[in-house]
């Protein structure tokens, strides 16, 4: 089950890299692109759901309800502040910072609330996490524009970060500890995400008829990427220790900064593409610590 369980994740990790591309170029359209998005989804994984609700076993709906608000919460505060990121940041800063950024907050998280005492390779994971991030963020653009790009990107990247974090934590929990099956936990997620939006999205109906008009193949594609990818990882975490998907999940850290190169040119590829394997190493060792 754990080459199983890889092979998942090799795909959720294109897929994810995949979608962050389309959300990139569709960074000026918010949060109607992700409600949007998340619809298609809700609605593909309608009948998967019903499935495994109705054959899947008894089901705790306490657990699956709290799984679903809690999870909401975290995801759409997630796609939320990427959408808002790639307003102005390139995807090839933005992806490996966020990215990086989780597992740093996880050793932080064990120090300063569970007294934890991280081991010599964890704390050298983190410093390479962060010196990977450095190498990709480090840009000469002179004047205020450009530093202001910069710390936006940084300031975007980190805040993703933590929300990735919180929401991996989560759904390790749900998926693991409740024994939800994770087709009901991502369409109780992706339900109440389409529920909090709603109000917005009917107050601009116009927009939201125009932007499906205009965009109809972008939503379609990430609304099947997004679910896909994060399912794939649900799966994986219950037939495989989080030590092997892990640095596997990673790998979609270079595929994004490649992605952002070849698809919507972005420049700086190969410092970007060093900083990535940087950030990788540093999140291996996070892993193994």
């Amino acid at each position: 089950m754990i080459v199983l369980a890889v092979l998942l994740v090799l795909v959720a990790a294109f897929a994810h890299a995949g979608w962050n591309v389309i959300a990139k170029r569709m960074g000026m359209s918010g949060s109607l692109f992700v409600f949007s998005y998340m619809a298609v989804g809700s609605v593909l994984i309608l009948p998967l759901g019903i499935g495994a609700l109705i054959f899947g076993g008894p089901v705790d709906l306490g657990h699956w309800a709290l799984s679903a608000v809690v999870g909401t919460c975290l995801q759409l505060s997630y796609y939320l502040l990427l959408q808002r990121a790639y307003r102005t940041a390139d995807l090839s800063v933005v992806y490996p910072l966020s990215s990086g950024a989780a597992p740093v907050f996880a050793i932080a998280a064990a120090v300063l609330l569970l007294d934890e005492r991280p081991s010599p390779l964890a704390l050298l994971g983190a410093a390479t996490v962060i010196g990977g991030v450095l190498v990709i963020t480090v840009d000469r653009s002179p004047g205020p524009i450009g530093r202001a790009a910069r710390v936006s990107a940084i300031g975007f990247g980190v805040l993703i970060g933590l929300a990735n974090a919180l929401a991996t934590l989560w759904d390790k929990n749900v998926v693991s500890g409740f024994g939800l099956s994770p087709l009901l936990v991502f369409w109780g997620v992706s339900v109440g995400e389409v529920l909090v939006l709603a109000p917005l999205a009917l107050a601009r109906t116009q927009a939201l008829r125009e932007l499906w008009s205009a965009h109809r193949r972008e939503i379609l594609v990430v609304g099947t990427l997004v679910p896909t990818a994060y399912v794939l990882v649900l799966f994986a975490i219950r037939w495989a220790p989080v030590s092997v998907i892990a640095p596997v999940k990673e790998l979609s850290i270079v595929t994004a900064v490649v992605f952002g190169w070849y698809f919507l040119g972005e420049a700086h590829v190969r410092r970007r593409i060093t900083g990535a394997l940087v950030v990788m190493g540093g999140v291996a060792m996070l892993t193994f610590a």
